[in-house]
């Protein structure tokens, strides 16, 4: 956390925080879904929220979204709590893309333009030429990858400061992936900010600049991308760590979270070898 001056002292610095999730819990009948999971969302940022199936991902996100009421904890969104006005400034494309049954792209164009204050007709118009999208033709009969691409070409297009993406590349050809990547990579370059629930860790490296792994519905690491990666080390099986603290088995190797003396030991993770250290290390 940063720190600025007040006149008074030095108080917490939350000016480039857009989103700030604290202590948040959620139980589903008797079974818990998430346990206290906290996280800051900075503006500007493409935060990466990574965990396996099942791990509280996608009811983190329905929180957020206010589509599902948490049992305890606080969300606020440019420091208040979210409202109807300021859903209007966060736009979101679920996991499982459902459709309005016999909606056409141009039905959506109209309704995503009515909801959002900010909406880029010209942008839209743009990205639907590249595309070739056909805006009579009903979004139900669009392929998977055409579908994808079309809801993130919406939500970019609403000019909210938040977008929340859940897997947004899962099932997709190569040629869309990199063609979603690159939106996203181009939306936050205006300062908007962009939280992106996946388990993609080869891609999300490419192009995310935050993250938090979350398991068993428990946020257990979180850190920039480059912050964690000076952070750790990864060490062969043996291999004197130091005074460095072990965080979890990658394949035949360690990872490490090292400290002062040791930070010309071992080599520098890969994203995911950071992810699959904590998974395995802290359940």
């Amino acid at each position: 956390m940063e720190y600025k001056e007040n006149g008074i002292g030095m108080v917490e610095d939350n000016s480039e925080i857009l989103l700030s999730v604290q202590k948040l819990s959620k139980r589903f009948g008797n079974k818990q879904i998430l346990a206290d999971v906290s996280f800051d969302v900075k503006k500007g940022s493409i935060f990466a929220l990574i965990g396996p199936n099942g791990a509280g991902k996608t009811t983190t996100i329905r929180c957020i979204l206010k589509a599902t009421d948490a049992d305890s904890g606080e969300i606020k969104f440019i420091g208040n709590k979210i409202s109807m006005l300021s859903k209007q400034k966060i736009a979101a494309v679920s996991e499982d893309r459902q459709v309005f049954r016999n909606f056409t792209a141009y039905d959506y164009e109209r309704l995503y333009s009515s909801v959002y204050p900010q909406w880029d007709g010209e942008n839209f118009n743009r990205l639907v030429a590249k595309y070739n999208f056909n805006l009579s033709q009903r979004v139900e009969t669009y392929s998977i990858g055409m579908k994808t691409l079309f809801f993130v070409v919406l939500a970019i297009s609403t000019n909210a400061q938040l977008l929340i993406l859940d897997e947004p590349t899962q099932h997709l050809d190569p040629t869309v992936r990199y063609e979603v990547m690159r939106l996203i990579t181009e939306y936050v370059s205006g300062g908007r900010s962009c939280i992106i629930s996946s388990h993609e860790m080869f891609e999300l490296e490419e192009y995310a600049t935050e993250f938090a792994i979350i398991n068993s519905g428990r946020v257990i690491y979180a850190d920039s991308i480059d912050g964690a990666k000076e952070k750790h080390r990864v060490f062969k099986t043996g291999e004197s760590i130091g005074n460095g603290e072990a965080i979890g088995i990658v394949g035949d190797e360690i990872l490490v979270k090292i400290y002062g003396e040791n930070e010309d030991n071992g080599r520098f993770p890969k994203l995911q070898e950071i992810v699959v250290g904590y998974l395995t290390g802290r359940k």
